[in-house]
């Protein structure tokens, strides 16, 4: 089982702004990914929005597979990289993680994961993100949420995702159609769930962090990871 990472990268700032951790740093988010998958099964890809040798991901270039694309937007952005992960060698027991470049991870992200996927059969979508929003907005008063275990972590299903998640090779087929067409993360994982009976599955507590105040995954300092 090998993990996919199509890290979508676009040129911006690297430092701190209004929402963000006072330790918040893109290149901290790019490296600290680069320490989890060290000597682990995962391939990086980097889709590039823009020209990666104005960005300081150029630094670290014999460490992933470059694709240069003209998005211009998020949306575009996302979409593109489906169609170019449809395009690489991609076994059937594969995983597919789609990342936006404003998250932090665990050290053990990856084992964890693929102790989840060799489980359970998942015909649902995988969030390392335990989002602080599901605790607080007064929209998911009323969700409640199946527990899954495995060896060494708790799982639950939750509503949706943001634009970051881990789907298996047969979903990314399965689903790929409204994954390039639907707009809106929280409008598509309404809709896949609507149409198609897709969940989230998210771990408790957090495997990674959008990092993004005051909704960081919680119970973990992220500022020491």
């Amino acid at each position: 089982m090998k993990i996919h990472i199509f890290y979508r990268q676009y040129n911006i700032s690297g430092k701190s702004s209004p929402g963000r951790p006072s330790w918040f740093d893109y290149e901290k988010c790019f490296t600290n990914l680069l320490k989890t998958i060290s000597n682990k099964n995962v391939e990086l890809h980097v889709v590039m929005d823009g020209d990666s040798n104005t960005n300081f991901i150029s630094k670290y270039k014999n460490q992933y597979t470059l694709h240069q694309i003209k998005a211009g937007g998020d949306q575009s952005s996302f979409f593109q990289a489906w169609h170019i992960a449809k395009g690489c060698n991609l076994e059937d027991d594969d995983l597919i993680y789609f990342l936006e470049n404003d998250y932090m991870h665990m050290p053990n992200w990856v084992d964890k994961t693929i102790e989840l996927f060799s489980s359970y059969k998942l015909p649902h979508y995988v969030s390392l993100y335990d989002n602080k929003d599901k605790y607080l907005l007064a929209q998911y008063d009323d969700l409640l949420s199946k527990i899954l275990i495995t060896d060494t972590h708790h799982w639950r299903t939750t509503a949706s995702a943001c634009g970051s998640f881990i789907v298996n090779k047969e979903l990314f087929d399965l689903d790929f159609d409204i994954n390039t067409t639907v707009a809106g993360d929280h409008n598509k994982f309404m809709l896949l769930n609507e149409k198609r009976n897709r969940m989230v599955i998210s771990p408790i507590p957090g495997l990674s962090t959008h990092c993004v105040d005051p909704l960081l995954s919680p119970t973990i300092d992220w500022s020491t990871i």
